[in-house]
């Protein structure tokens, strides 16, 4: 017999070949996956530049149309809108101090007490 040969007992073979099992099928399931997103990724970027390929495609169309469009100054604009606005003159409010306030306050109080007594 050879010498380099040994046995091990397992205790309940029948549950590690279950598990076993079970981890195979699970490593299966994750390959699958992988798979699954690898042909996504892949279909991803084939989109991307093909989408690439017809941005490029029109901004060249965009600069042919503009060199065939004549040159006309804009009317409207922004800077004419701004300039169009008539400039509102505001009437500069002047604050009253706190302490007038409270005296006008206090007055009309009195006078009210006043007109109930």
């Amino acid at each position: 017999m050879d010498e380099t040969l040994f046995f091990v007992g397992v205790k309940d073979p029948l549950e590690l070949r279950k598990d076993l099992l079970i981890s195979s099928k699970n490593v299966l399931n994750s390959l699958k996956r992988y798979d699954t997103v690898m042909q996504f990724k892949e279909q991803k970027t084939q989109v991307e530049t093909q989408l690439q390929r017809v941005f490029d495609e029109l901004l060249v169309l965009n600069k042919k149309l503009r060199n065939h469009l004549p040159k006309v100054p804009i009317k409207g604009g922004v800077e004419e809108s701004k300039k169009e606005e008539p400039k509102q003159v505001l009437s500069k409010v002047v604050p009253k101090p706190n302490l007038d306030v409270l005296d006008e306050e206090l007055a009309r109080v009195e006078r009210r007490l006043s007109s109930l007594e």
